[in-house]
């Protein structure tokens, strides 16, 4: 006897159950829905012909499920919510899609719906007209999303309204018959023909009625021979269809199932809630509108085809469907959860490091950042843009906590207001680093000379004439900034100040500024400096001595004068400068044998600190002694002022035209003589524009702290875009706050928002 063996089906046959992610998308005010159709774009692609769900594996028939998307909004008093349905092999796409369209948003992986849909009242919504009219598609509004949570007015605690949306995708063919099909529709919509899908007794008296008038008025046409083309004489019917449908036509199309469903104590209640939602569809009636059906069975989400009525959407109507909260939504009802910015994180190579640049926050993690150690990229400038009171002083002294313990050099040039920026990194430097340049105090006073040059007397004649040389041109800029920005002196002025200047030092290398305009202006004074002068030294220096003697004239009694009409510009500014203050009249005056060596100090990791007083100090002023120490700061680094990395700081750098001047230069160069320097700003067009070129040239780092002007993010918007960010995100910033864009080894170019250091 054969024994038979029996074989499951299951060993022969599996129906292949789609596998589904469920995504809550939380917005940022910075979104915007114009893109949206462009997600059912995505989801036709998902479409697949029968032969392709039907394969044999190990002998095995396979029937896979076809695939949809599924969107759901979920509203109650204390919250709103957004979510997806995704296929899970097609998650990573929707993610890439979703990120493209909506700037800023959250994705977040979920278990499920925040409500079962069965334990609720549901409606379906279905076309009213034929399914080749569209509704009312406007991508700019939000005016359906919006009618939609207009419903929060009546909701009670513990109730809840959900809007569903199943979108199955077609075939391109499918999609083409439906189309073509449909022009017979389109026809008799033109001539005025009822085209509801459902008819009442009314629809069908309205039909009969309208076939009458055509009867008479083709009998009335005939007895009156005229042309077929003749107007008719009853009622002329000619309806044109909107922007909406005729874009309907040539548009993707995608099947769309829509539920409405509620929650509350009892069925009544559920039954307004969904007649009240359902009524805020009307704000997108256009040639069609929508019409809505109880649905009795319970459906399951997971299904292609939740078995409720299908709507051939164009994927700009579905698109109207899938909106999440922008800007105005989120500003008018408070109960929707979202972004205020886009959380990014840093780099790994800014994760460690000596000067902070703030705490990175990124959903529940908290990540401190720093500016980069890399021995090229830590030289590079910052630039700190913000308003008054956005903390900009306040972070420049943390920031010089940071630099101090990491045994770098600080200079700090402070002319605003009382220098507080100067007085507060005065209290946390330890006296032994400290050197402090109080322009109010004759004890602390420079004098104005630039010592950065020396000559020693192991140098040949042809060395020490050449320092004298460097050091004579410096006073040139100095003298310029006494007068308005665009007045210069002249280039024989010029020749008169360098050839004095250089004869005088090649005489006493520590002489006063005063010194030098008494050569210029004094004949007697003037021939006693030349005939110091070594031997070798008048030869090197005959054209200056030349240059020179042409300010000296006799009168008719033979006595020497001075031409003082050939260098009036300088004695000009030389009064101006003695007489704006006893400080800077001081600095002309005294010699340089006390100055501070600055090459000494900064190779020494020196904190030095320069006060300016504004209330002492008129805004020429200011600008001068401020041209003047940057002038020293940039000599002594090129001069060998290199073996420390030397951090500069300069508030509101716009004040003085000439330290920008400076700037300009010093920014493109700064890098190979270890200086960092760290401007603060209110926006980069403050300052000249060769200033704003020469900081973005440089590589510098960026913070726009909270309340920044927007030009600053429009000055630098090609940066933050490309990672997702916008001016929406500078606006939303929190106090204290600031959107980075640092400097580094591994991106080139970072963005991320940071809480400023405590």
């Amino acid at each position: 006897m054969i024994k038979t063996k029996s074989m499951k089906l299951s060993d022969y046959f599996e129906l292949r159950k789609a596998e589904y992610t469920y995504i809550q998308v939380i917005p940022s005010k910075s979104c915007k829905n114009t893109s949206t159709d462009k997600i059912l774009v995505l989801a036709n692609t998902m479409y697949k012909k029968l032969d392709k769900l039907i394969k044999i594996e190990n002998k095995k028939l396979v029937i896979e499920s076809k695939l949809k998307l599924s969107y759901y909004i979920h509203i109650t008093r204390s919250s709103t919510g957004f979510y997806f349905i995704v296929p899970s092999i097609f998650y990573n796409q929707f993610k890439v899609k979703l990120s493209e369209i909506w700037k800023n948003i959250e994705i977040n992986k979920v278990n499920s719906l925040p409500i079962d849909i069965n334990s609720c009242t549901k409606y379906q919504l279905q076309y009213k007209l034929d399914d080749i009219l569209s509704l009312d598609v406007d991508k700019k509004s939000n005016s359906l999303l919006n009618a939609n949570l207009s419903v929060l007015e009546i909701l009670q605690d513990q109730e809840s309204i959900g809007l569903f949306y199943n979108f199955m995708p077609m075939s391109q063919k499918e999609q083409n018959y439906f189309k073509i099909s449909s022009q017979e529709a389109l026809n008799n919509f033109k001539n005025g023909m009822n085209l509801k899908q459902s008819k009442n007794i009314v629809d069908l008296g309205v039909i009969t009625l309208k076939f009458l008038i055509d009867f008479i008025n083709g009998l009335l046409n005939a007895f009156l021979s005229t042309s077929n083309n003749t107007a008719n004489t009853f009622i002329p019917v000619e309806k044109v269809r909107s922007i909406s449908t005729s874009r309907k036509c040539k548009n993707d199309i995608i099947k769309t199932q829509a539920l409405i469903v509620a929650k509350s104590s009892n069925k009544d209640r559920e039954d307004q809630l969904c007649t009240a939602t359902f009524n805020t569809f009307s704000s997108v009636a256009g040639d069609n509108e929508l019409e809505m059906k109880e649905v009795k069975k319970d459906i399951d989400i997971e299904k292609q085809n939740i078995k409720v009525k299908s709507n051939y959407t164009s994927t700009l109507e579905a698109g109207k469907l899938v909106n999440v909260a922008g800007k105005s939504i989120i500003d008018q009802y408070k109960n929707i959860k979202h972004n205020k910015v886009l959380e990014l994180n840093a780099p790994k190579c800014l994760e460690q490091g000596e000067v902070r640049i703030g705490n990175i926050k990124v959903k529940d993690s908290n990540q401190m950042t720093y500016y980069s150690t890399d021995e090229q990229m830590k030289r590079l400038g910052r630039v700190l843009l913000g308003p008054m009171g956005a903390g900009k002083d306040y972070y420049m002294v943390n920031m010089a906590k940071d630099i101090i313990k990491a045994d770098r050099g600080l200079i700090v040039i402070d002319y605003i207001d009382t220098c507080q920026l100067a007085n507060n990194i005065q209290k946390i430097t330890p006296k032994e680093k400290l050197i402090e340049i109080d322009c109010i105090d004759p004890k602390l006073l420079q004098t104005f000379s630039y010592d950065e040059y020396k000559y020693n007397k192991s140098d040949t004649e042809y060395e020490k004439v050449d320092i004298c040389m460097q050091k004579a041109q410096q006073y040139n800029m100095l003298l310029d900034t006494i007068n308005d920005v665009n007045s210069s002196l002249t280039p024989r002025m010029l020749r008169y100040l360098n050839a004095a200047a250089t004869i005088t030092f090649r005489v006493n290398q520590y002489s006063s500024f005063k010194d030098i305009i008494d050569v210029l202006k004094n004949p007697t004074k003037r021939d006693a400096i030349i005939s110091e002068l070594p031997t070798e030294a008048i030869e090197l220096l005959q054209d200056e001595i030349d240059d020179l003697e042409e300010l000296s004239k006799r009168d008719k009694k033979g006595n020497v004068e001075n031409v003082d009409s050939k260098i009036d510009g300088i004695l000009d500014r030389i009064s101006k400068l003695k007489s704006s203050s006893i400080f800077t009249k001081l600095a002309y005056i005294n010699s340089s044998e006390n100055n501070i060596d600055f090459i000494d100090s900064i190779n020494k990791g020196k904190v030095i600190l320069i006060k300016i007083p504004a209330k002492k100090f008129s805004k020429n002023m200011r600008s001068l002694l401020a041209t003047f120490f940057l002038q020293k700061i940039w000599i002594a680094k090129e001069q060998g002022a290199t073996l420390k990395q030397t951090e500069l700081f300069i508030n509101e750098i716009h004040q003085s035209y000439h330290c920008q001047l400076l700037m300009e230069d010093i920014l493109v160069e700064c890098r190979k003589f270890n200086l960092t320097p760290t401007l603060a700003m209110h926006y980069l067009s403050q300052g000249t524009k060769k200033l704003k070129e020469s900081i973005l040239a440089s590589g510098s780092s960026f913070l726009l702290m909270s309340g920044c002007d927007v030009k600053a993010y429009q000055e630098l918007s090609h940066y933050f875009e490309k990672d997702g960010y916008t001016e929406n995100d500078l606006a939303e910033l929190d106090r204290y706050n600031a959107l980075c864009l640092i400097k580094n080894e591994e991106k080139q170019y970072s963005s991320f928002i940071a809480k400023l250091p405590a």
